[in-house]
């Protein structure tokens, strides 16, 4: 891990752990994470909001007038606004998005939930993901979230990534392995 990016995260960590146990002590978990969802979607939407807060050229001064406006538009509670202008005061606002998402990984940890991708070449039926979930259920003892991708170079069969663990069922990956032990042969 460089430099910067060791930076990053250390920002990102301190600052999202300061606003989550602000939110523990408010009992305002719920809505703290609706407010920072709010921020993240035009921090991943607009280019130019994304290179704004990572850009080291613009003061200190416009881009807390930039992110008091922001949080204004989106109707921000108090507290959330200012987390972020307590971030762009201490030149730490690059680490906005990374704070975001270790605040929304501290949610889910306190709420017991782990996140389930699974992909598949087609849409999945709400009965399939039930049943996908149920399966996983009798392994994991957290509440699962499914979140489902639709990949059609799959062409059928699925992969399901729990955490850091993968498991690859997809006709594709039985193709390619075919594929190598006919070289092997061959």
């Amino acid at each position: 891990m460089g430099k910067d990016s060791s930076l990053t995260m250390d920002a990102a960590y301190r600052y999202a752990n300061a606003l989550f146990n602000l939110a523990k002590e408010t009992k305002s978990i719920e809505k703290y994470e609706e407010d920072l969802d709010k921020l993240l979607k035009p921090l991943k939407a607009d280019k130019n909001l994304s290179s704004f807060i990572k850009s080291p050229l613009y003061s200190r001064d416009i881009q807390m007038n930039v992110m008091k406006n922001v949080g204004k538009k989106l109707n921000l509670s108090a507290d959330v606004v200012s987390t972020v202008l307590l971030m762009a005061a201490k030149r730490r606002l690059f680490a906005l998005r990374e704070m975001i998402m270790h605040f929304k990984l501290l949610c889910r940890q306190h709420r017991n939930e782990i996140i389930v991708e699974v992909f598949s070449a087609s849409e999945l039926t709400d009965a399939l993901l039930t049943k996908i979930k149920k399966t996983i259920n009798t392994h994991i003892d957290k509440e699962i979230v499914i979140k489902a991708n639709c990949d059609p170079g799959l062409l059928g069969g699925l992969i399901v990534k729990i955490g850091s663990k993968m498991i690859d069922a997809s006709i594709r990956a039985k193709m390619v392995k075919l594929r190598n032990n006919l070289k092997e042969v061959g």
